[in-house]
Formats: structure tokens, C-alpha cells, sequence
């Protein structure tokens, strides 16, 4: 048995390289951004339909429900992001505004490639800090 939240097991690699094909992915390292507008145009919720019932061979049953059910292009990238958090990925998504019009855009990230930048930068070593409670 999967220790996870979402899946009784996970997704084998077949059927996570068709999702992927599904949004219009190649692979892990295409590095194309998508937006809800270019997944309606390729129909990507119709064929998630059709590859509901093998979802739902994975996913554990309450959790289908919550997410395979009523599915519009939001939903889609919900499962997505789901499906490659089991390989380590994950999306970035940038807001974009053309022609006044707000556009989200959505890419394939690796886990590893996120770099923490702290608001604080790091104090010497050697300064004492002092914390009084008045």
C-alpha cells in the first residue's frame, strides 16, 4: 500500500506519460507553458474523460470523487498537479495580462529546481541576540 494522500497506488509511468500527452506535454522536461484557453481548445477535459476510469483505478475512492467529478479546465490542472507531486514535479503558474485580458500560464517544474531565497539575509554568527519580554 501507497503512503498518500490521494492514490492507492501510484500511476504507472504509461499513464502518467498519456496525462501528460493530455495537456500537451512531451515529457517531465518540456519546458512549453499552457493556459486554460489552450486546454479548451484542445478538448484536454474530454479526453481526462476518457481516462477517468483508469484514474480512478489509483486514486483512493473518496478522493475520485472529489476530483474526477464535474471537471472544467481549473479541475484539470488540480489533477495534473496531483499526478506529477508523485514524481517529484510540480506547476508553476505566472499571470499574464494580454490586451487587457488576464491570462494564468502553467509550467512543468522540478522540485529541485525551486531555490529558497530567505527575506532575511543571514546575521554573523558572532553578534548576540538579545529578546526581552516586557
Amino acid at each position: 500500500m501507497c503512503k498518500n494522500q490521494l492514490f492507492k497506488k501510484l500511476p504507472p509511468n504509461e499513464l502518467f506519460i498519456r496525462v501528460l500527452n493530455v495537456y500537451g506535454f512531451r515529457s517531465l522536461e518540456d519546458k512549453r507553458s499552457i493556459t486554460r484557453d489552450y486546454l479548451k481548445h484542445e478538448g484536454s477535459v474530454d479526453k481526462i474523460l476518457k481516462l477517468k476510469p483508469e484514474l480512478e483505478k489509483y486514486y483512493l475512492p473518496c478522493k475520485a470523487r472529489t476530483y474526477l467529478n464535474n471537471l472544467n479546465e481549473k479541475n484539470i490542472i488540480t489533477i495534473l498537479r496531483q499526478i506529477l507531486k508523485t514524481r517529484d514535479y510540480t506547476i508553476i503558474s505566472n499571470e499574464k495580462y494580454i490586451r487587457g485580458e488576464k491570462f494564468i500560464s502553467y509550467r512543468l517544474d522540478n522540485y529541485d529546481t525551486k531555490i529558497y531565497n530567505p527575506i532575511i539575509s543571514k546575521l554573523p554568527t558572532n553578534t548576540p541576540i538579545v529578546l526581552s519580554f516586557e
